[in-house]
């Protein structure tokens, strides 16, 4: 089973894993999506142990976006234009 996620902090508020569990859902894909909350001080070291944590991915809140990009070891050509 697939497992994803949405972080940051705050993330109580965030209607991703409703979003995202209707169409795991709906077309039948063995998956979970939930939210974590991560504290900035604590987003590199989350971010490298994403399949430690059993994650094949995540997305990412606005709070967090510009440290994420900046941690990031491949970039798509896409990302990088709107940084």
């Amino acid at each position: 089973m697939k497992k994803a996620c949405v972080i940051g902090w705050p993330i109580a508020h965030s209607r991703s894993p409703l979003i995202h569990g209707h169409w795991l859902q709906r077309y039948g894909i063995a998956g979970t999506y939930t939210k974590e909350a991560v504290k900035p001080e604590d987003l590199r070291a989350f971010l490298t142990s994403l399949a430690d944590r059993g994650y094949a991915g995540c997305n990412v809140t606005v709070p967090h976006k510009e440290a994420a990009f900046a941690a990031a070891q491949v970039r798509e050509a896409s990302a990088t234009a709107v940084g």
